[in-house]
């Protein structure tokens, strides 16, 4: 009886465990790199590329709020 029971607690623990190791990115997944638990190893501030932001165009902004309807909006418009 202790047999059968040590037999399936390894099973268990094999298969919680199979399933926390599906759960976690590998070597070989597709566009994913490091491999690390959680794929985040080697991402540091070294990688980071500095991305310029476009200017906001003020002119334009206004030209558009001014461009929108200045009523409420009815949800139940269609109901009643």
């Amino acid at each position: 009886m202790r047999i059968a029971t040590l037999i399936f607690a390894a099973a268990a623990i094999a298969l919680l465990a199979g399933s926390a190791q599906a759960q976690s990115p590998g070597q070989g997944a597709a566009g994913v790199t490091g491999g690390g638990f959680g794929g985040h190893r080697g991402r540091g501030k070294s990688q980071k590329v500095a991305t310029p932001k476009p200017k906001v165009d003020e002119k334009g902004y206004k030209a558009a709020l001014d461009q929108l309807p200045n009523k409420q909006y009815d949800a139940w418009h269609g109901v009643r």
